[in-house]
């Protein structure tokens, strides 16, 4: 996928969501997916990957100590 218009400074987990959201957009703009779809899962996958993010570092961060 493109990542366009994401800086090469931005977090992995800024990165990672860039990528999510550029697959998405081109399942939608295919039509592969409607917009309520794309939409529903842009919103799901978003808050997903946010979840999935913190607990690896919480996972991470009890495992170093």
């Amino acid at each position: 996928m493109g990542t366009w218009g994401i800086k090469n400074t931005a977090t992995s987990k800024e990165k990672f969501k860039s990528e999510m959201a550029d697959y998405l957009n081109g399942l939608n703009s295919t039509g592969e997916i409607s917009y309520n779809t794309y939409s529903e899962l842009f919103d799901f996958s978003m808050g997903l990957l946010d979840n999935m993010y913190d607990l690896a570092r919480e996972v991470n961060n009890s495992e170093s100590k």
